[in-house]
């Protein structure tokens, strides 16, 4: 086997030598065509990367994805649960919940329909959020002229949440501090310096 392959080496010397030297043309003509099939391979490249890049941007969450998770992390402190608590009822882990709640990741129509029944609400509660056209201009400032004022601008932003859970934590949350204050007008205090 060494003799055979040494036979071939030989051959193939003897050919290389015999071989008459390639013209300067044919060597130009050669290196033209490398450039030609490498400035086609680089624009394959780059179409490729488009498309790669059209597509990723494709799945990639948006704006909307975002305001529906804060939405889903709103309604699921309102109601108290944890996130844990609330993907186990859907039937995720605690940290895909994490990742639809922060945006990072879109929720599938099904899954976000299941996340509405856990919570108890229409998915299109949850939706709304995602609406760039439903959200609402924040109202006109009112001017503090009078100590009433800021009763009237209180009832004027509860008149314009529309979620009846929304309106229900707000009004618990103004109870709370109510109950805090011992029902003492606003601005007295409790201790005296």
């Amino acid at each position: 086997m060494a003799g055979n392959s040494i036979d071939t080496a030989a051959t193939l010397a003897r050919h290389i030598v015999n071989s008459p030297a390639p013209s300067g043309t044919s060597i130009i003509a050669r290196i033209t065509g490398q450039e030609d099939r490498v400035g086609r391979l680089s624009q394959s490249l780059d179409v490729q990367r488009q498309r790669d890049l059209a597509v990723a941007n494709q799945r990639s969450p948006t704006v909307s994805d975002s305001a529906v998770g804060r939405e889903l992390r709103e309604l699921r402190r309102a109601q108290g649960r944890t996130q844990k608590e609330l993907a186990r009822m859907v039937g995720v882990t605690g940290a895909q919940l994490h990742r639809y709640e922060t945006g990072t990741t879109r929720i599938a129509a099904s899954r976000l329909i299941a996340i509405a029944n856990a919570l108890g609400v229409r998915p299109d509660a949850l939706l709304a959020a995602g609406s760039t056209g439903d959200v609402a201009s924040p109202p006109p400032p009112i001017s503090q002229s009078g100590p009433g004022d800021d009763i009237v601008e209180l009832i004027q932003v509860f008149g314009m949440i529309t979620d009846p859970k929304h309106r229900g934590a707000l009004v618990a949350v103004a109870r709370m501090m109510a109950a805090q204050y011992g029902g003492r007008p606003a601005g007295s205090s409790s201790h005296t310096d």
